[in-house]
């Protein structure tokens, strides 16, 4: 049995440039793979059918709403795979889930980049990682840069087209989760969007030279409003950690997970020792 982490992303910019013909979005986004991450297990079988469930061990609290069957990302980038190349074999998939849906933080996209890379893996296929993206283009926004084998990027086009780019350091984030998620189909279409565009340039430029201070002024989601208007905890989140932390806070992807950015590891852990005591817990993110 094969077993891989599937890793989890933050968005530190979003910005919305138009409506595709597609009926997608144009984006210009920059992503960060976090160390938070599910762990997916997979092993070949001789059937030829794929099949999922979850571990043991995943706490019931996020898998609500994670469907086993063919709507899983898991299994639709499985049967891409195999279709693609004449495959006969079959999967049987394991998912130990700890990135909670509907959070912003790609969990799902990352099982599917973690699939594609398994399969190839127990059907022993000689396919190259061009291959490999050209699936995760069709099955959403995200999966090519956690396919990628980068820590940070600029993604253009629906997400699919990735510009990595190289950390001047390690980063520090406290992520946090509100009960209800959200929907971004819904986030989308309630998005204004505008008549200018902002850059993601000033962003990246401190991000490669070491100005961790200067990120906040830089930080930005466009989907960030309509978020807050559709989800009355994230928004009520958001002004009780700025309240207790005297920092601004920012939504990753289409929520509803929204983060704060930390000076140091030392800052980070005290900073969650602050918000525990104030009954608020999250994750401690490392990029």
């Amino acid at each position: 049995m094969l077993v891989l982490p599937s890793p989890s992303k933050l968005n530190l910019f979003l910005e919305v440039l138009g409506k595709r013909p597609d009926g997608f979005h144009e984006l210009e986004t920059v992503m960060l793979r976090t160390q938070f991450c599910d762990m997916l297990s997979a092993s070949v079988n001789s059937t030829g059918r794929l099949s999922l469930r979850f571990s043991d061990s995943t706490v019931p609290s996020v898998t609500a709403g994670v469907p086993l069957d063919e709507r899983n990302l898991i299994l639709r980038a499985a049967a891409c795979l195999r279709d693609r190349f004449g495959i006969t074999a079959g999967a049987d998939f394991v998912l130990h889930k700890q990135i909670p849906p509907q959070s912003g933080l790609g969990g799902g996209s990352g099982n599917a980049a973690t699939a594609l890379r398994a399969c190839r893996q127990i059907w022993n296929l000689t396919v190259p990682d061009d291959e490999l993206h050209a699936i995760a283009a069709l099955l959403g926004s995200d999966i090519n840069f956690l396919l990628a084998d980068c820590r940070a990027a600029v993604c253009r086009g629906r997400g699919e087209r990735i510009e990595p780019f190289a950390l001047a350091g390690p980063l520090f984030f406290l992520a946090f989760r509100p009960d209800q998620g959200n929907s971004t189909p819904q986030v989308f279409r309630h998005s204004v969007l505008p008549t200018e565009f902002r850059s993601s340039a000033p962003l990246v430029a401190a991000l490669t030279s070491g100005e961790p201070a200067a990120l906040p002024e830089f930080c930005f989601n466009r989907l960030t409003a309509a978020a807050a208007v559709l989800n009355p905890q994230m928004a009520n989140l958001i002004e009780r950690l700025e309240r207790i932390s005297h920092q601004p806070v920012w939504m990753s992807g289409s929520g509803s997970t929204v983060f704060l950015i930390c000076r140091s590891e030392p800052h980070m852990r005290q900073l969650s020792r602050r918000l525990r005591e104030q009954h608020i817990r999250g994750w401690m993110l490392r990029v």
